[in-house]
């Protein structure tokens, strides 16, 4: 059974996986970029649960993207760093509404959105830690402040809604099978 889960998750979880039981010898952590609603929800995580590793997530803020200093004119300019920057392929229209939606919740904790974006990454199981990147020491203090930030669970609900990816097979399969055993064995 395990290689039904394997064989239908890509290449990159299936490799993951078979390492993971000489990886969790050791460090019991993966290091990983955190793209917004991309297949880390939808496969690595839930390998990684499976074989009990922890993921550290670098550029948790999407180099800046997250802190919500970033616009659509903005993006515009030439001499934006985002200008035509692709290091960090995600879908930027969702990443707006995902800002947008962070700035109410930053004002009802009087922080920031990057606080909220990084407290939203704490508030998750698997994330054991998180890298930090700053260009000034007003930013790491901000990002630092995140620890102290507690997100209400409908807080945190909205934003996994607003970052969930659609599932795709065998992910929807998987869900809709009623055999619990069959469920199981199938991850």
């Amino acid at each position: 059974m395990e290689y039904a889960i394997l064989g239908s998750t890509g290449l990159a979880v299936s490799r993951m996986a078979f390492g993971a039981m000489t990886f969790t010898q050791g460090n019991k952590n993966i290091a990983s970029i955190y793209k917004v609603g991309e297949r880390l929800e939808r496969d690595v995580i839930p390998m990684m649960r499976r074989y009990g590793l922890g993921l550290t997530v670098w550029s948790p803020l999407a180099s800046g993207f997250l802190s919500g200093k970033y616009t659509r004119e903005s993006l515009k300019d030439p001499d934006n760093r985002y200008s035509g920057f692709d290091l960090l392929p995600f879908d930027k229209e969702r990443g707006f509404a995902l800002v947008e939606q962070m700035r109410p919740i930053a004002k009802r904790h009087g922080g920031s959105v990057a606080q909220v974006a990084l407290a939203w990454l704490l508030s998750k199981k698997a994330v054991t830690s998180i890298l930090l990147g700053a260009t000034k020491l007003q930013q790491l203090e901000d990002n630092l402040a995140a620890s102290d930030m507690k997100l209400a669970a409908e807080e945190v609900a909205a934003l996994d809604a607003a970052t969930t990816p659609p599932k795709v097979y065998p992910n929807w399969f998987i869900d809709q099978l009623g055999d619990d055993a069959l469920q199981k064995a199938l991850g």
